[in-house]
């Protein structure tokens, strides 16, 4: 005969059974008994009530998914850690628009360097140490994968891909020139311009590169055989920047090229027609920081105002602002899904979380000593890495 998960089973204890009763009490078995125990005022009772839901199928996991919204936070936590893993629809579904960022606390400290650059999917870091070489490591295991040593010919930028296995370093120096490393082992020394790269993007498909400079063009390379295949300059092209080029990343396909300048404007160039950009307005950006959402749909941009302003890609529009309470926003990044924009204070050093549809300040972390220079998301959106001035990388998660 089929067990019913509705009845007393070998882990209840039941009046009158084999099972000891707890002190001073009588457990009701089955799922009723679970229903009784997360009815209690007891935080503890209703905690050790969801770890025997989730053996009763679907009717213990709707008791989970209730304690998302239940009065306490130590209660909704236990919810979101055992339902997070699991695959399900309806289960996605709940955890859709619930905040679990706002259970985010420091995990570890990593020690940084006096700069650091995260791959965008919050794997693998460049750490420039004290004898100036760029020591990359995994994060997550925090293992050393390669050294890229010292450049004596100038200070150094640089920028690592997606999967880490590419770092694309730009030196300012007598003259300005881009080196390209793979897994460690110099592959192209790119010449061509005029002033300082403060500005890299590889594509996703990691064919092609992307530079741009206080020279105010844009130079997009071929990352195997290190030759320049489009100059964007205003000797040759229609809409460029009047200003220094100090954004670039690619939108998914790696059809568009979207750049940013400090003459306030975002432009949009299409790689297949290379036509005029489009071109848009941000006020009053200067220089600051520019993220674009895993989708390609939607720019967030950092201005002297105090505010972030969300931008789709498509229309123009300018579709949400994001007040700042201290200062202006020094670095931006989205999360995988594109829901949330992080955003770090150049004054109180804060990180904070940002509802992208309806403009709520989600969570706020605190704790770095000096302001955020980088932030990355892990690919599950379950682990955020910021690397500070401070010459360390915080990880942040939920214990």
């Amino acid at each position: 005969m089929t067990e019913s998960i509705t009845q007393p089973t070998g882990w209840d204890a039941v009046l009158g059974g084999q099972n000891a009763a707890p002190t001073n009490g009588v457990v009701l078995g089955g799922i009723e008994g679970v229903k009784r125990r997360f009815a209690s005022v007891v935080i503890e009772q209703r905690i050790a009530a969801l770890k025997e839901a989730i053996k009763y199928g679907k009717p213990g996991l709707e008791i989970v998914k209730k304690a998302l919204y239940d009065e306490s936070d130590l209660v909704q936590r236990s919810a979101y850690l055992m339902l997070r893993g699991r695959t399900a629809p309806e289960v996605r579904k709940a955890l859709q628009r619930f905040n679990f960022y706002r259970f985010f606390e420091c995990l570890r400290t990593l020690k940084g360097g006096t700069q650091v650059a995260i791959s965008p999917d919050g794997e693998t870091a460049a750490v420039v140490k004290s004898n100036k070489s760029i020591k990359v490591w995994n994060l997550p295991t925090e293992e050393l994968l390669y050294v890229v040593p010292n450049s004596p010919k100038g200070k150094q930028l640089f920028h690592i891909s997606l999967v880490g296995q590419t770092l694309v370093r730009s030196i300012q120096g007598a003259s300005n020139f881009i080196e390209v490393w793979q897994e460690g082992e110099l592959q192209h020394t790119l010449y061509g311009h005029e002033d300082l790269i403060g500005a890299i993007a590889i594509s996703p498909d990691g064919q092609n590169l992307a530079t741009g400079s206080q020279d105010k063009t844009i130079k997009i390379w071929d990352l195997n055989t290190g030759k320049l295949i489009y100059n964007i300059s205003n000797s040759l092209v229609w809409g460029t920047h009047t200003g220094t080029v100090f954004y670039l990343s690619y939108s998914p396909d790696g059809q568009i090229l979207i750049s940013g300048g400090a003459d306030g404007t975002v432009k949009l160039w299409n790689l297949r027609n290379r036509d005029k950009p489009r071109t848009f307005k941000i006020p009053l950006m200067g220089g600051l920081s520019i993220a674009t959402s895993p989708n390609g749909e939607i720019i967030a941009a950092a201005s002297w105002d105090n505010k972030i302003r969300l931008l789709h890609l498509e229309t123009g529009e300018i579709i949400r602002i994001l007040e700042l309470d201290s200062g202006w926003a020094n670095c931006l990044n989205f999360s995988p899904d594109g829901q949330i924009l992080v955003s770090s204070g150049a004054y109180d050093k804060s990180i904070k979380f940002w509802d992208i549809k309806t403009a709520e300040n989600l969570h706020t972390l605190t704790g770095n000593d000096k302001y955020v220079t980088c932030l990355a998301f892990s690919a599950d959106g379950q682990t955020l890495y910021s690397a500070a001035q401070d010459k360390t990388i915080e990880v942040w998660g939920i214990k």
